[in-house]
């Protein structure tokens, strides 16, 4: 049931996963919704994003986790997601996106579940970002997550990857500046500092 309804999110979002499509997709007798899922819907659901939280953690950290450098990682995070979203025919994105677009009244409580979830997955992202000052990897890993999330939409909408490859190769050269090493940084300074004195010195 967990695994059926985090594919209708995927799908149609909060909207699309009501309890009759949830037992349609998994097969499983109606009463065994409420009998594992007490508090209904919303209780499946957040069983559901924290499924996701776990999956798609596991992908960040196998990603970033790698042994490369962060340019690199960024374009394999953006290529798999691309690959991904192309094998279901652009119909398909991130659920935790979807509920969290999805959130009224009814399911204000899902927001605080998406939230935790993001900064999870954000925390991932930034532990693997070694090139990166201490200090500005939290911010680098929530510019990484929110290009993703909004690449994803964009791929939706124009049923292409194009526009996950594109931003996965403008973001890693973006980064690249950040990520270079304090060695790489300070002889930068002293070229600059190099050339500055040498038109001093030609004046």
């Amino acid at each position: 049931m967990i695994l059926a309804t985090l594919d209708l999110l995927r799908g149609s979002g909060l909207a699309g996963a009501g309890i009759n499509p949830i037992v349609e997709a998994s097969g499983a007798p109606k009463g065994s919704v409420y009998h594992f899922f007490p508090a209904g819907k919303n209780q499946l659901v957040t069983a559901a994003l924290k499924e996701a939280e776990r999956a798609v953690g596991e992908g960040f950290r196998s990603i970033f986790g790698q042994s490369a450098p962060l340019s690199q990682k960024v374009r394999a995070l953006f290529s798999a997601t691309a690959t991904r979203i192309d094998a279901s025919g652009f119909t398909k994105g991130c659920p935790v996106a979807a509920v969290t677009l999805d959130i009224g009244d009814e399911s204000e409580e899902l927001r605080a579940v998406c939230r935790d979830v993001f900064a999870t997955w954000g925390e991932i992202i930034a532990a693997g970002l070694d090139e990166v000052p201490a200090a500005q990897r939290r911010d680098a890993a929530q510019l990484i997550l929110a290009a993703l999330e909004g690449a994803l939409i964009l791929a939706r909408a124009t049923a292409t990857k194009d526009p996950l490859l594109q931003t996965g190769t403008l973001l890693a050269s973006a980064l690249a500046p950040a990520a270079a090493r304090p060695s790489d940084r300070m002889s930068r300074r002293r070229r600059t500092r190099g050339r500055r004195g040498r038109g001093r010195a030609r004046s």
